[in-house]
């Protein structure tokens, strides 16, 4: 290569770098510098002491929660209990939250739909005390800048860590209480079931168990299954929630049997037990509950029992 060829070459490539260099001047002039952009960075109050959160989650909808006393309940789509431990875990996760820098500073709408910030992806949260609105941002995709978000009020897409998408993408099973009956294994004293003609009662009488079908003891009985039994059922949470439905619809209007769980203290767990739901649950509905809910499959094996599971085995016929 002759001389005047590398000059050539290296006068060009000067003439790059410096529109480069240029370029890279306006960018950080609309930005501003490094400690000027942190300055600007929007700051999320305290969700300290919430009293609403409002999910919008695309297609999933708006789920809007409010705290009444002490609990927490969902009071859109549905009026019901509310997963208490679900919203503290999100609430907390907003205190860890950082944003960290500004990646656009003026988005069009082409923009916030390819970082999945539009309504029709985006998850936008909002936080409310006092009836005063505290957090409202909306979050969409992630990725090596961090968690893209958006805080209304102030213009422009921003980069955060710290955000946990699942916590916040829950569906209405996911911010509802799920539990059925939750007792301890040590202060159950009975389980009484009537499936159909059978009546199975077992009886704690001090630190032994007894069994009887239809009122006469059974043969073989193991005490020992009375207790897998009281483990197994001892927690209870629903699979699904029958909203909408009628007990015709779940086969709660003429129940297939009933559970009866007595304890040392408090009154009893008392459960109607309706058809089998599309998964090979069941559905139950507790005494006093507004809604019948479903128990999973992997559940339902002590709740409608035949009565060998109570047995131990037959000896072998002699030789």
């Amino acid at each position: 290569m002759t001389r005047d060829k590398q000059l050539a070459i290296g006068a060009l490539a000067l003439v790059l770098f410096g529109g480069l260099a240029v370029k890279q001047m306006k960018d950080d002039a609309k930005l501003g510098s490094k400690d000027a952009q942190e300055a600007s960075l929007p700051k999320l109050e305290s969700a300290e002491g919430a009293e609403k959160l409002t999910v919008t989650n695309g297609e999933k909808g708006e789920f809007v929660l409010e705290k009444k006393g002490d609990a927490w309940e969902v009071v859109k789509p549905v009026a019901a209990k509310a997963n208490g431990q679900n919203v503290k875990l999100a609430l907390d996760n907003l205190k860890e939250l950082k944003i960290r820098e500004q990646i656009s500073s003026n988005p069009d709408a082409e923009l916030l739909k390819g970082y999945e910030l539009d309504a029709g992806k985006g998850v936008r949260v909002v936080v409310e005390k006092g009836g005063k609105v505290v957090v409202d941002a909306t979050f969409g995709k992630s990725g090596g800048r961090g968690q893209l978000m958006t805080v209304a009020g102030t213009p422009g897409v921003f980069a955060a860590t710290g955000f946990s998408n699942f916590l916040f993408a829950r569906d209405t099973k996911g911010w509802r209480d799920v539990e059925i009956a939750k007792f301890e294994e040590a202060k159950a004293s009975g389980i009484h079931y009537v499936l159909g003609d059978r009546k199975l009662d077992f009886t704690l009488d001090g630190a032994a168990w007894s069994g009887t079908e239809n009122g006469k003891a059974i043969d073989r009985f193991d005490a020992e299954k009375v207790k897998d039994a009281v483990r197994s059922l001892q927690t209870l949470n629903a699979d699904d929630f029958a909203d909408g439905k009628a007990d015709a619809d779940v086969g709660l209007d003429k129940p297939a049997g009933s559970l009866q769980i007595d304890l040392k203290e408090g009154a009893p767990i008392k459960l109607a037990i309706g058809g089998e739901t599309p998964s090979k649950g069941r559905w139950v509905k507790r005494e006093g509950a507004g809604v019948a809910t479903a128990l999973p499959s992997y559940a339902v094996d002590w709740l409608v029992p035949d009565t060998s599971k109570f047995q131990k085995a037959a000896p072998a016929p002699a030789k």
